[in-house]
């Protein structure tokens, strides 16, 4: 199983224009995108200061091995 990096943007709140990144082991790129969407929500706490919502969509998807 490779390990990405997926990356977001913050969308709304004090941390709009922010680049949010997660390291996930996934086979392919869309199920890293899930995965990364699932630490995320789990971490929200880390990066929701002030209401700070992240983009939908990925800024970056890269596998690193």
């Amino acid at each position: 199983m490779a390990r990405w990096t997926v990356t977001r943007e913050g969308g709304e709140g004090p941390g709009v224009g922010g680049q949010y990144t997660y390291s996930v082991r996934a086979e392919t790129a869309d199920e890293a995108v899930e995965k990364a969407a699932v630490k995320a929500n789990r971490l929200h706490h880390r990066i929701n200061r002030g209401g700070t919502t992240l983009t939908l969509k990925p800024t970056a998807i890269h596998r690193i091995n």
